[in-house]
């Protein structure tokens, strides 16, 4: 669990003001990959400590994140970080771990994208970005 410091209680609240709650990574940096090193350095590092207090102070039950989620409208790359955030999953940090039943589930529930998940998350565009970030 991260500890809620004065610095990020003031970034969360930073967000809030922008964007009316801490929006998912997505939204925070549209042109991003779930993958990135850019959620392990600098500012996205601090978006996404302050993303996870926030989430786990506000959002209690799977109707509550499911609503949350569906809001932000996931692009298919992101749906596995949001299968994690909604459901309990054992085995999912696993090398190979198997998100088709998950996807299947995200469908019932109104989700788009589940079909391009992989193509997404896989394309190579993402290599590109991450050398821009490496070489920046």
């Amino acid at each position: 669990m991260i500890e809620k410091t004065e610095y990020l209680a003031n970034k969360i609240n930073e967000l809030i003001e922008k964007y009316g709650e801490v929006p998912p990574h997505w939204i925070y940096k549209p042109d991003s990959h779930p993958y990135s090193i850019v959620w392990r350095y600098g500012s996205g590092d601090e978006f996404s400590d302050c993303y996870y207090i926030w989430f786990e102070e506000n959002l209690k039950t799977t109707e509550q994140i499911i609503d949350y989620f569906k809001k932000y409208s996931p692009p298919p790359r992101w749906l596995a970080s949001v299968i994690e955030d909604i459901w309990e999953l054992e085995g999912w940090n696993e090398p190979i771990f198997d998100y088709t039943p998950y996807l299947k589930k995200l469908e019932e529930y109104g989700f788009e994208g589940t079909s391009e998940y992989e193509k997404d998350l896989e394309d190579e565009k993402w290599l590109d970005k991450e050398n821009d970030i490496n070489n920046a």
